[in-house]
């Protein structure tokens, strides 16, 4: 109970300048999440906790059903928490496609999904764009974890790495 006095000020850094919400922040959570469930859960409580999220809000949101089906021990909840953030992610991006962020949430997820899921149909097309649209990023954080990922997944070609390059 001490601790759910704590924690709107634990959320307090999510907040930046007013009703912006701190990204970088969020996407610490996110690179978190999977190692334990008490991180997962601190994921998603922080994402609850914002009103009104944008888009890519959203899609962190969808990846957070997906990292909690990974701390769930019952098969159906697993597979039932993973579809609803499958289902969440793909309407997100449904709407807004051109969201590199939105994208490299996907491409993540897919890249890391057991196969027997059937979840990978989009690697190519995310990676393609994620490729074609990297230079325009002007968030320098969001930028770096996109450069690391694509870097190290495995999907890249050696040309398609030099795109990356400063």
């Amino acid at each position: 109970m001490l601790l759910l006095r704590y924690i709107p000020f634990l959320l307090l850094p999510l907040w930046a300048a007013g009703a912006e919400w701190n990204m970088v922040a969020i996407r610490d959570l996110y690179y978190q999440a999977a190692a334990s469930k008490a991180d997962s859960d601190k994921f998603k409580a922080a994402l609850n906790a914002i009103p009104n999220p944008n888009t890519s809000i959203k899609g962190y949101i969808a990846v957070s059903h997906m990292i909690e089906a990974k701390h769930l021990f019952n098969p159906t909840s697993k597979l039932s928490a993973f579809n609803n953030g499958k289902t969440l992610l793909e309407n997100t991006i449904k709407n807004d496609p051109e969201n590199l962020e939105l994208r490299f949430l996907r491409i993540g997820v897919q890249t890391n999904t057991p196969s027997f899921l059937g979840y990978s149909s989009q690697i190519e097309g995310d990676k393609k764009m994620i490729l074609s649209k990297y230079a325009l990023l002007t968030d320098a954080d969001l930028k770096r974890r996109v450069r690391d990922f694509m870097l190290t997944a495995g999907i890249c070609t050696e040309a398609e790495k030099q795109l990356l390059n400063p």
